[in-house]
């Protein structure tokens, strides 16, 4: 389990966290384990066992004591390769032999155990719940302590160390010295190893301020440069698994993603003191612009991390009343009433599809106040096989009873643009919204009924009602949320990788 939980954390950067990851990362453990059984009860049966063990053990130990580093060589070496390819090539490059050999110990054991058949099926029972009892503990502690406080890559490296030890007493005992001292050699060339991994260079074009691992995902707070048609801004980013959840200008804090500059004019249509929801915090940037309209606001944030970066990194307001709890659970626990409810949830490139269901919908709806408006930040694409998830939200909105129009922050269909849903009992009223503060894009944004799409243009083709009991909202986005992976790779994995700076920790 430690080998399964510590490889989907080191390809999350590279790949992301699709289904398509965690599917191929459930399949290679899977075929690895079941080899490993097969295999380690045919060996078992013509070799000594406990002899077989220690070099079982020996060899699981040192593949996942260098897995971090053979990680990131293969994966660098199959950057270039289709998505899916390079990501199932990893896995059965660094992923495999270690889970393989480990799938060996268990038939072993049970073969220098037995010594008659009576007790074969209770001996082997006995190893196989002591090992999946030890599988889940051990990923309790991976998930919620070790992963979340240092890391993926020396927790990987203790690991492999501790079984090589075990190994490393069997021969002790049996008195095997050559081989004794040839596992110190091991263990004296990992340690370098990792010595050497650690970069001081103080000239990346990346300047990393903060970096952590934890079950929902890597994440980092960086300084660089983007180039904008009018100008080169400094800007510092959240990213999350290497894909950016905020972006802000670091001379005064201005968020810089296109949505933010669409909903910021809709806000000015709700009074001072406002009771507003917002679901999904980020870097802050959006909470930051619905407090400078005099909002109230509420925040629900799932990563316990965030709301410490959001305030020391990105300006947000310390006073800031942040839940820490996932927003489908405070949704079904709350009976507050609101004036403004906002989704902006995305974890990497995937929006959390039990916050997209009609079921959902409907316990937002009997929060809202009697003017109440419920907003949206998704995926812009509407036409073709892309697009069925955006239509399904659009559908799955009017099935519950509101009245649902869709802001585009572009014209063109496609990766580049998001829509903003806005929902209510009523049709918004874009009539004299309020553009002043609108900086740092090169769009004209002083109309968004110039950016309204047409209703009609979401049921020229297929959608369906989006509903917790048939959850196919991830495979609808599967193939833009891979055209939002490889686009953001190019910006961030891809220098990551040419510039010799960390891709996981």
């Amino acid at each position: 389990m430690a080998c399964e939980l510590l490889g989907a954390k080191m390809t999350a950067p590279f790949f992301g966290t699709t289904i398509y990851s965690w599917a191929a990362v459930l399949a290679v453990t899977l075929g690895a384990l079941a080899s490993g059984y097969y295999f380690g009860g045919w060996l078992s049966e013509r070799k000594k066992p406990e002899s077989l063990l220690q070099y079982i053990l020996l060899l699981s130990g040192i593949f996942m004591l260098f897995m971090p580093f053979i990680a990131i060589l293969i994966m660098k070496a199959v950057i270039n390769l289709e998505l899916i390819s390079g990501l199932v090539i990893s896995l059965m490059v660094f992923l495999f032999p270690p889970v393989f050999l480990f799938g060996m110990v268990s038939p072993v054991i049970i073969s220098a155990l037995v010594k008659t058949v009576e007790l074969s099926g209770k001996i082997a029972g006995r190893v196989y719940a002591i090992s999946t009892v030890g599988g889940v503990l051990n990923t309790l502690l991976l998930g919620f302590y070790i992963i979340p406080n240092f890391g993926i890559k020396w927790p990987s490296i203790i690991y492999g160390l501790i079984i090589i030890a075990v190994a490393f007493s069997f021969i002790v005992i049996k008195k095997r010295i050559i081989k004794a001292f040839a596992m110190i050699f091991v263990i004296s060339l990992a340690i370098n190893l990792q010595a050497e991994n650690i970069d001081k260079n103080e000239n990346y074009i990346f300047k990393i301020f903060y970096s952590s691992e934890g079950l929902l995902g890597q994440i980092k707070v960086a300084d660089y440069l983007i180039q904008t048609d009018s100008a080169v801004l400094p800007v510092r980013g959240l990213l999350v698994n290497n894909t950016w959840q905020t972006v802000v200008n670091r001379d005064d804090g201005t968020g810089l993603l296109d949505y933010i500059y669409f909903i910021r004019p809709m806000l000015s249509k709700f009074s001072k003191g406002s009771e507003t929801l917002l679901i999904g915090l980020g870097g802050g940037t959006l909470c930051s612009e619905i407090q400078k309209k005099g909002l109230n606001v509420e925040v629900v944030e799932l990563d316990s991390r965030l709301p410490y970066l959001a305030k020391k990194y990105f300006g947000l307001d310390r006073n800031t009343k942040i839940i820490t709890d996932d927003g489908r659970h405070f949704l079904q626990t709350t009976e507050k009433k609101y004036d403004l409810i906002i989704f902006d949830a995305f974890l990497g490139e995937n929006p959390p599809w039990q916050l997209l269901t009609q079921e959902t919908f409907a316990k937002v709806k009997s929060m809202l106040k009697p003017d109440g408006k419920f907003m949206i930040e998704f995926y812009g694409f509407l036409a073709g096989e892309n697009g069925k998830a955006g239509r399904s939200v659009f559908s799955t909105l009017n099935s519950v009873g509101f009245n649902t129009q869709v802001v585009a922050t572009s014209f063109n269909d496609g990766i580049e643009r998001n829509f903003i849903y806005i929902a209510g009992n009523e049709a918004f009223n874009f009539d004299d919204l309020d553009y002043n503060g609108i900086k740092y894009t090169d769009k004209k944004i002083d109309k968004l009924k110039d950016y309204l799409v047409a209703t009609d243009n979401f049921s020229k083709e297929e959608s369906v009602i989006l509903t917790d009991d048939i959850p196919v909202l991830d495979e609808m986005l599967m193939k833009a949320a891979i055209e939002w992976r490889k686009e953001l790779n190019v910006h961030f994995r891809d220098k990551f990788v040419a510039l010799g700076q960390p891709i996981f920790y």
